[in-house]
């Protein structure tokens, strides 16, 4: 029998509170949760701590690593884990589908089951702006925030893998049960 995994990103751009929705998530689906910052480069993680956006072929090998760790941290967890949870900002469409390609090739390589479902966050601009001034210590800063307001393009009706989850104006409570909705939404 083959393994069957499901692959939940939680993505939008940096401030958007991809890492609270992402651990409430995880405690929900009972899977474990990889923060997909952590599989940047020391190399990206120095560009953007300095201001510098990454350019497409930067993130390249970031998107390739997004699906395949969150599987390892899934079969690390529990080998009848079905789910994992892991934050990824991706932002254009074509970062999307660069995830999706390497679910399938896992499929292809492996033989297993192997799905990504995107809950894409988003925030009215102001708002977003006012949450990152207020962060310490984080190496997005608004500028770089901006960069990623400008390249980001919205996921289109065909992407049906994907629910949206607007946190513009609510509470934590109201942001996690949004969330809870959008995860039973996508089969």
């Amino acid at each position: 029998m083959s393994q069957s995994y499901v692959v939940w990103v939680v993505a939008g751009p940096a401030g958007t509170g991809k890492t609270t929705v992402a651990e409430f998530i995880s405690k929900e689906l009972d899977a474990p949760y990889v923060e997909g910052d952590s599989l940047h480069t020391p190399e990206n993680v120095h560009k953007m701590s300095i201001g510098i956006a990454l350019t497409d072929e930067d993130r390249d090998p970031w998107l390739r690593k997004i699906v395949p760790e969150t599987i390892q941290a899934i079969k690390a967890q529990s080998s009848s884990g079905r789910y994992g949870v892991v934050t990824c900002s991706a932002l254009k469409k074509k970062y999307r589908d660069l995830i999706r390609t390497s679910a399938r090739q896992l499929r292809e390589r492996h033989g297993w089951s192997v799905s990504v479902r995107f809950l894409f966050m988003t925030i009215d601009e102001e708002a977003l702006l006012q949450r990152v001034r207020a962060r310490k210590g984080h190496y997005m800063k608004e500028d770089m925030v901006a960069s990623q307001l400008r390249i980001q393009e919205l996921p289109s009706v065909s992407e049906i893998d994907t629910a949206f989850l607007n946190v513009t104006g609510k509470t934590p409570d109201e942001v996690n049960k949004l969330a809870k909705q959008a995860v039973l939404s996508l089969p």
